[in-house]
């Protein structure tokens, strides 16, 4: 791995230890999304060992592949929302409108994302997408147990 790259995961670890512990009580929560969103793309930079010329094929796919994932939910979010509303409205017809929505705007992600990821092979090589995949897979369980080791540390006092 390249230093630059191991100075810049160095940096982003530092920047998210101090939001974390500056600020225990969810301060700024958009802001500590943005900080694991670059924490995880550093990580899948390490991950898939691109140079500096891949990276820069890389990264605005991955920007794309993120906010397709970002709407989506944002917008799955607000249907349900409207389902609910429609349920506590008793408003069986509306559901039906509002069910063919949901599993739509389901298929469309799929079919984007899809066509993204077939976007991001064509810069990879087969194991390195291979590690991609596995990446996404894994990257949240990872990231989750970090937090909850850091919590229980910072809660006992060291």
């Amino acid at each position: 791995m390249k230093i630059s790259r191991i100075i810049a995961v160095a940096i982003i670890l530092l920047l998210i230890s101090t939001t974390a512990f500056a600020n225990p009580k969810g301060h700024f929560p958009h802001q500590k999304g943005e900080i694991v969103k670059q924490y995880r793309t550093l990580e899948m930079l390490k991950v898939l060992d691109l140079s500096e010329e891949e990276s820069e094929g890389v990264l605005p796919i991955l920007k794309e592949i993120e906010k397709n994932r970002e709407t989506f939910h944002f917008e799955r979010k607000q249907t349900i929302n409207e389902i609910e509303f429609a349920i506590k409205q008793e408003n069986i017809k509306g559901l039906e409108a509002l069910n063919d929505k949901l599993l739509e705007m389901h298929k469309n992600f799929e079919k984007e994302r899809e066509k993204l990821y077939q976007k991001l092979r064509s810069h990879l090589t087969e194991e390195q997408f291979a590690k991609f995949i596995v990446f996404n897979r894994s990257f949240g369980e990872q990231l989750h147990e970090k937090i909850l080791k850091m919590r229980e540390k910072f809660q006992s006092g060291h």
